[in-house]
């Protein structure tokens, strides 16, 4: 099935939690299994940060970002619930974005596009379920920046959700993290053609967003992947000032792969959106905040994610604890750090089935 696309906030404009508003907002999205009778088996998948609409693709030529993690039977199954994952706002693969015509110019947004945060991107997936008539959300489920969005629901709508899943994501972005995020936005704006983010007519900073996502790779896997992989290994043909060892030559094949399926712009808003995340934002405090939280939660760490550190998610887990979330706490260790939601199936899928299960 292909992904598909509705327009939202076309009679009232979006206003956005740090200012300006949107309008006439599309949005991308895909949908697995079937709404049962009593519409209470409906799941919202939030997606990473550069994840999209498909987390399973029907189409074995390709594959979403979870393909071995959804189907029938599987950690996410599809014969017993009804999957919902939309690309965000500030997307770039379908839903409306910094490369999306803006509806009074017909041009793209580029530089005019305004700033965005995780509440903003949860008020318009509302909508989204909204316009597809989902009374509840038995569960919302998100890894990373998606957990984050998860987390959200909780405390903005929480008698809308049963469940929240929250796979390797604390409630907070850590300095270092927000130190490497701006690494990466430095290297996608000091690209010759990023032209303040108005490069649509012309040549897009491919180099800078190359480089950016060079860096974030090495944030997502651990030192002892990397060394199992590679080691010191170098190429038989390598170049001296660049791809010499393995390891470089696997992170520039990774940079260049990511230029054809991101827009730079969008990586800028949505890494900003990971670094100023807080649950507490249109709440008077943390403790309100958490306290409006109903669902029961489950929390998921990797004792050696290099992007969101074990002692962070301690730090969320004591919060949310403290304020009377009802929490099922999980760690372990995975050689993909980060990234092992995505791939660590035989650990991460009887967490899943566990948050699932009715309460």
């Amino acid at each position: 099935m292909a992904v598909q696309k509705v327009t939202l906030f076309t009679e009232q404009p979006l206003h956005l939690t740090l200012g300006g508003q949107l309008e006439q907002i599309d949005i991308a999205y895909q949908t697995y299994g079937k709404l049962n009778a009593e519409q209470d088996n409906a799941v919202l998948i939030c997606h990473a940060l550069t994840g999209d609409a498909e987390p399973y693709c029907e189409d074995k030529s390709q594959t979403g970002w979870w393909q071995n993690f959804m189907g029938a039977g599987l950690a996410l199954d599809t014969d017993r619930y009804f999957f919902i994952c939309s690309n965000v706002l500030g997307g770039c693969k379908g839903s409306t974005g910094p490369a999306s015509p803006d509806p009074s110019t017909c041009k793209p947004y580029g530089s005019r596009f305004p700033h965005i945060v995780v509440q903003d991107l949860v008020k318009v997936q509302k909508a989204l379920l909204d316009q597809l008539n989902i009374p509840h959300l038995h569960a919302v489920i998100g890894g990373s920046f998606g957990g984050m969005q998860a987390t959200q629901w909780a405390i903005d709508y929480p008698d809308f959700v049963s469940n929240v899943i929250n796979l390797c994501s604390s409630l907070y972005f850590s300095a270092e993290a927000i130190g490497f995020n701006h690494v990466m936005r430095q290297a996608v704006i000091n690209d010759p053609n990023f032209n303040q983010g108005d490069y649509y007519d012309g040549e897009p900073p491919l180099k800078g967003l190359s480089v950016a996502r060079m860096l974030g790779m090495l944030t997502y896997r651990t030192d002892i992947q990397l060394a199992k992989a590679f080691g010191r290994a170098t190429k038989a043909e390598g170049e001296f000032w660049g791809d010499y060892f393995q390891v470089e030559s696997y992170l520039s094949y990774q940079g260049k792969k990511f230029l054809d399926r991101f827009d730079a712009n969008t990586y800028l808003h949505l890494l900003r959106a990971l670094d100023l995340y807080d649950p507490a934002v249109g709440y008077a405090d943390i403790k309100t905040a958490l306290s409006r939280i109903k669902a029961r939660y489950t929390l998921v760490a990797v004792t050696n994610d290099q992007l969101f550190k074990l002692v962070d998610l301690h730090k969320s887990k004591a919060l949310l604890e403290q304020y009377g979330v009802n929490l099922n706490y999980h760690e372990f260790p995975s050689d993909y750090g980060h990234d092992a939601f995505l791939v660590d199936y035989d650990f991460f899928a009887p967490r899943i089935r566990s948050g699932l299960e009715t309460a």
